[in-house]
């Protein structure tokens, strides 16, 4: 399995979740490498990464991915590491949730649906681009121009399946 797709197919939740580790509500933790009293390792969800900001901690101020994570758990190499991450992804590494991972959920279509909904609501949220458009007289064109974008999509990917 390549590393690439590893680090598509498990997420950082699904690693700590197996682990039994659970961040609080600002994505902070205790870190599991070294003595902690107070959280010091914040998750970052949207890299999938997590970065542990003692100076007593032995990842040494590296951000770590799922892979250097289990690692770091497992106290083993890289190797070790990617075939337990493999073993995890094989699991289902959902066996702890009871749920399929959000990634595995998604076809393509509906993942480029929710991408597009994302991105078309941060458009008509976002007040700078708002006012830009706005500004040019293309209120109304912003809202043609992404319904025929969306739609061309949505029906160039089915024709692909």
């Amino acid at each position: 399995m390549e590393i690439q797709e590893i680090k598509t197919r498990l997420t950082l939740k699904e690693v700590l979740e197996h682990y039994g580790l659970k961040p609080d509500k600002q994505s902070r933790l205790n870190c599991p490498f070294h003595p902690d009293k107070t959280p010091s390792m914040q998750v970052y969800y949207k890299t999938q990464t997590a970065y542990c900001f003692s100076s007593n901690c032995p990842t040494h101020g590296k951000s770590l991915d799922v892979i250097d994570f289990i690692m770091h758990m497992e106290q083993t190499d890289k190797h070790q590491a990617i075939l337990k991450a493999g073993e995890l992804i094989r699991q289902g590494a959902d066996t702890v949730t009871g749920t399929a991972s959000p990634v595995q959920k998604l076809t393509r279509v509906a993942l480029l649906t929710n991408m597009f909904t994302y991105f078309r609501n941060a458009v008509y949220n976002s007040r700078p681009v708002r006012e830009y458009l706005e500004s040019r007289g293309l209120d109304h064109a912003k809202r043609r121009l992404v319904t025929t974008v969306a739609s061309s999509t949505m029906v160039r990917e089915r024709t692909k399946h």
